[in-house]
């Protein structure tokens, strides 16, 4: 099955045009002497991590990152060579494979530092360190940072060639956290001799929270979700094909537990897509999906393998019509709002069944 006509009709379009455009676009708003990582993890938010690496040139990109050691070394295997970096944590088999393949670790706390200080006894390593400015989940406590300094005094063949922190809502301008992890971590960063830092994630970037010179962390942004009030290209259009037409009376119920009734003699089309696909279940009785470039609410609940819409209103709808799910007039940021999530989210949950082609 070679082409997308060899499938059942539902299937995601990557826009690797789009992708690199939001590359350059974010490239652009950089300080002088600040770089991207470009974060692909979680399969680059379900848009294909391998795919859009390849997109990713030294001139534009200084690192990617990923969530998982795993992540990476799909990378490599790919033959990606850009300078790539694991945000961890990994254990200490892991340590070493990461060194072979010449994947930077981010260390993200003292326990996994004393196993990279075991390591270094041996080899040269450099790591990025995780500062906890705030947010409570990985990093570097500022009670623990006594004790981390020490080890990394000990250890010779240790190199830390960049501190980093994460912002716990940077998405939100009104919110002064921000400003105090950004305080906080020049206080403890005071303690450590690292080449680079990088704070910012998407949303702090857009807001151009960023020193010159440092490292900028971005994921959601580069894919066109809305971030802080501005969104770049949209790079995920995920469509399907009416596959049955049926005109039903007044009265009729849809789908299981028959949560919606017609109002009036309806037209109603089945599509070939539902939760399994990543179809969130929220959005039963609750989204609506284009069709001839006009809207048609779903009725009823979304199910595993189907959904169905009202096309009463679109007389011209036909079968084998395509009907967009995701993307044009239909953003991820609306089904997410809908859904009762985020647009993360959504994008992640697109599974495997969902086959991605590029452009």
């Amino acid at each position: 099955m070679s082409t997308a006509r060899d499938l059942r009709p539902t299937w995601a379009e990557i826009d690797r045009g789009a992708f690199s455009r939001n590359v350059d676009s974010i490239a652009r708003r950089l300080p002088r002497g600040s770089q991207l990582i470009a974060v692909l993890k979680g399969d680059a938010y379900g848009h294909g991590a391998v795919e859009l690496a390849k997109l990713c040139t030294p001139d534009r990109v200084a690192m990617i990152a990923t969530a998982l050691l795993e992540e990476s070394l799909e990378l490599r295997r790919a033959g990606i060579e850009l300078p790539l970096l694991v945000l961890g944590p990994l254990t200490e088999s892991q340590i070493g494979i990461a060194l072979d393949q010449r994947i930077t670790m981010g260390v993200v706390g003292p326990e996994e530092l004393e196993l990279v200080c075991r390591v270094a006894r041996a080899r040269d390593v450099a790591i990025h360190l995780k500062l906890d400015t705030g947010m409570g989940r990985m990093g570097v406590t500022e009670a623990e940072l006594p004790r981390v300094v020490e080890m990394i005094r000990s250890t010779p063949r240790l190199r830390v060639e960049a501190l980093y922190t994460h912002f716990a809502n940077a998405d939100d301008s009104s919110d002064t956290l921000t400003d105090v992890q950004i305080e906080k971590f020049r206080a403890m960063s005071a303690a450590l001799r690292a080449q680079r830092h990088h704070l910012a994630n998407s949303a702090a970037t857009m807001r151009g929270l960023i020193e010159p010179g440092d490292f900028v962390r971005v994921g959601i942004a580069l894919f066109g979700a809305e971030v802080v009030g501005s969104r770049l290209d949209p790079v995920l259009r995920w469509r399907t094909e009416i596959m049955r037409l049926k005109d039903l009376p007044s009265g009729h119920g849809i789908g299981y537990g028959t949560t919606f009734h017609t109002l009036r003699p309806s037209r109603i089309a089945t599509l070939p897509v539902g939760y399994a696909d990543g179809y969130d279940r929220n959005l039963s009785n609750n989204a609506y999906v284009l069709v001839r470039g006009r809207r048609a609410p779903v009725v009823g609940r979304v199910s595993m393998d189907l959904l169905t819409i009202d096309v009463t209103d679109i007389p011209d709808a036909r079968y084998g019509d395509e009907a967009i799910l995701l993307g044009d007039e239909i953003s991820v940021d609306e089904l997410a709002k809908r859904a009762g999530t985020i647009s993360y989210e959504l994008f992640c949950r697109i599974s495997k069944r969902v086959p991605r082609f590029y452009k």
